[in-house]
């Protein structure tokens, strides 16, 4: 059956009943088919305990479970799902990869109502198509923290191709609150990388033979690379580190693999054999073995497995992108059979996975930054990218050229320090709408300028990912553009309101990187508007984010407490000995990009007040600049880098000129001790006046407790 869809999906509005209820809603009430059967499902998110890692952690649930349950329907049912919010905050359900009305979609604020605490809202749709989606939550950051789940849908009248039916949801665990999260990603804090030992450093890249690397990469302002935004604590494989799946030797298994990751991306590999795909997010296509998969987050992959006559116990792992972690699935009977380990990623010579143009389709990879990204490759057979070009569909997916044609280009932008992520360098509260037209064809051609993999969703709706396979590009709703890469899809138009486009790596979409896709003359529904005008939604509101960090040494005291939203930041900082002199800034700063910042605020001495205007900048080798001039004329020139010589030892260098008060400079070694605390020595030319002076104020060495 899913054959017959994907021709229809990318060739023929078949969904003209649902689509005439979309338009004409007021005139008509869509019932379904006498003969259809009604599935009910009752599902209530919650709050719940949960111990992944030995620690208690407050956690959401769905009906008590991490993953939620199996939601099974076969094609052609009436689904009705209940959902209750248990909880004492808003929350809401979107069917990942469903073909729906626009009203059940569960994109609140912009589809559907939220759910506010205490009440049920009842989604109700038609499944019209069979295959391995999912469901999660599509508020705030309720995802991260537990609620998802799986969905299967069976071909009406199929014939039964294998022995058991498995569906395996892979996911990442923190037990920081991922709020908390969040706040440590907008603050730039390089702890994660620590914590997982993906550091860059120069001592490690001496040991690998990349200094030059990383020369050539910080001279073209190209900034250290890592994989994954997030230390994980664990990966689960349906809540869990291990499953068993009994299989019976010579039996044949269809796994339904679903990565309901928050962010990351996971090698899946099966011990003694190679994956067979036969479908890719829900969609059949030519079956086709790999050596290992990478999966995006937010795709599914439906896997055939021959267990051996002679039995066995077989792992599949399914390993982070990033190799900081795995989780394992054990399929058979007997002894344990082990999957073969993933290489760690080479973040010096190459800030992408394989080299630029390996399994991407037509031109779908170039480089946009200049530097040799492909020449450390690591190949296609140890780190993959993913095999969107060998996947065929199983009957044509052109798209009918009689219609109309509209082009739409989209950068990949994004600031990893500040953690902005955005499309043309604008969020999602300052774009507007990406038009389209009811029966138009629709090609987006995405070009990634970032050092990070992107899965970018495009709600409601199928497309073709352009590739080699020409007239049998497969179709997918989910789609990973790789870093410094570019790839194309299309689509028919045959939708009408509002669907989200947006990057599933979930903070990557709450820092920005989000559109909405709008079918022009078609309305939202009077209550979505309503609650659309109220402040706070997601789609008008850039939230703020408070951090500060202080410095106590023996000769001096130093810190700045800061509150940001994406383009604003309200700075306070300060340096003073422990005498009678100190300097206070207190500054508005508005972001234009990662390159280029401009501010405004007041500086007081011990002797005067003064207004300055200025900008910041980052010169060639990851340079920190900064040039401002006060009310006077007076002008300063500041510049400072901060270079990781090993992954816990940073040296801190800052040099500043000033046309009335000239020269002065710091130097600092920081030992990372955890999340918060640091240790610091520094070395500070002006607060003391000369070296071994004899005053007690011009003591220049010290060391402290740094904490942020």
């Amino acid at each position: 059956m899913n054959r017959h869809l994907a021709a229809r999906l990318a060739a023929f509005p078949f969904r003209h009943l649902v689509s005439t209820l979309i338009l004409f809603g007021p005139l008509l009430v869509w019932t379904p088919d006498s003969t259809a059967r009604t599935v009910e499902y009752e599902l209530l998110v919650a709050y719940q305990t949960v111990n992944f890692t030995g620690k208690p952690v407050a956690a959401m649930t769905i009906n008590g479970s991490i993953p939620g349950p199996t939601l099974e329907f076969t094609e052609g049912d009436e689904a009705v799902i209940s959902v209750r919010n248990g909880m004492d905050v808003e929350s809401s359900i979107h069917w990942h990869g469903i073909l729906l009305p626009n009203r059940e979609d569960g994109v609140p604020y912009l589809t559907t109502p939220p759910i506010p605490p205490g009440t049920v809202y009842q989604y109700r749709f038609p499944p019209i198509q069979s295959g391995t989606y999912w469901y999660h939550s599509h508020t705030g950051l309720q995802e991260q923290r537990g609620v998802y789940g799986s969905i299967v849908i069976h071909a009406k009248n199929a014939a039964e191709e294998t022995n058991r039916d498995i569906v395996l949801v892979i996911s990442d665990w923190t037990d920081e609150n991922p709020n908390a999260v969040m706040r440590t990603l907008k603050r730039g804090s390089e702890y994660y990388s620590l914590k997982k030992g993906s550091m860059p450093s120069l001592w490690d890249a001496l040991q690998k033979g990349a200094l030059g690397d990383v020369f050539w990469n910080s001279f073209g302002r190209i900034p250290p690379m890592d994989i994954s935004d997030v230390a994980y604590d664990r990966f689960l494989i349906n809540g869990r580190e291990t499953t068993d799946i009994d299989a019976p030797p010579g039996s044949t298994i269809r796994l339904r693999v679903i990565n309901a990751a928050a962010s990351t991306y996971f090698y899946l590999q099966m011990a003694g054999q190679p994956l067979r795909i036969v479908s890719s997010d829900g969609l059949d296509v030519e079956p086709v073995a790999v050596e290992r998969l990478l999966i995006g987050v937010a795709e599914t992959y439906d896997l055939l497995v021959e267990m051996p006559d002679t039995g066995g116990l077989f792992e599949l792992r399914a390993t982070a992108q990033d190799a900081s972690g795995f989780t394992s699935a054990y399929i058979g009977r007997g002894i344990k059979v082990e999957a073969p380990g993933v290489p760690k990623p080479d973040l010096y010579g190459m800030h992408h996975e394989g080299s630029a143009s390996e399994n991407m389709g037509h031109g779908s990879a170039m480089n946009h930054s200049g530097a040799n990204m492909g020449h450390r490759s690591m190949g296609s057979g140890s780190r993959p990218q993913p095999p969107y070009d060998k996947l065929r569909a199983p009957a044509s997916t052109e798209l009918d050229p009689q219609r109309p044609l509209r082009e739409i280009t989209l950068t990949l932008t994004g600031d990893m320090e500040r953690y902005v992520w955005s499309f043309d360098n604008r969020i999602l509260t300052e774009a507007d709408r990406i038009l389209v037209r009811r029966g138009e064809n629709v090609r987006v051609t995405f070009i990634n300028t970032t050092m990070m993999h992107h899965p970018l969703h495009l709600h409601g709706h199928f497309f073709r990912v352009v590739n080699s396979r020409g007239e049998y590009s497969p179709l997918k709703h989910t789609v990973d553009v790789p870093p410094m890469g570019t790839q194309v899809i299309a689509f028919y138009a045959n939708e009408d309101k509002d669907w989200f486009l947006h990057c599933h790596l979930l903070y990557h979409m709450k820092g920005g990187m989000a559109r909405v896709v709008h079918y022009e003359g078609s309305a939202v529904d009077p209550d979505i508007a309503e609650f659309q005008k109220k402040p706070g939604n997601f789609l008008n509101h850039d939230p703020w984010y408070f951090w500060g960090e202080a410095a106590v040494l023996t000769q001096m005291t130093e810190g700045q407490l800061l509150l940001a939203n994406t383009r604003n930041t309200l700075r306070g900082a300060w340096e003073a000995d422990w005498e009678e002199e100190y300097d206070l800034e207190a500054t508005y700063e508005r972001y234009v990009n990662r390159l280029f910042s401009a501010f405004a605020g007041v500086e007081a001495d011990s002797e005067d007040i003064l207004g300055m205007a200025g900008i910041e900048s980052l010169l060639p080798l990851l340079f920190e600049a900064r040039a401002y001039v006060d009310r006077r004329g007076e002008a300063t020139f500041q510049i400072e880098k901060k270079v990781h010589l090993t992954s816990r030892l940073g040296l801190l260098a800052e040099g500043l000129y000033d046309t009335e008060s000239k020269w002065e400079g710091s130097v600092a070694l920081e030992w990372t001790l955890n999340h918060y605390l640091s240790l610091l020595a520094k070395y500070h030319s002006e607060h003391g006046g000369g070296a071994a002076s004899g005053s007690s104020s011009e003591t220049n060495g010290g060391a402290a407790l740094f904490h942020s």
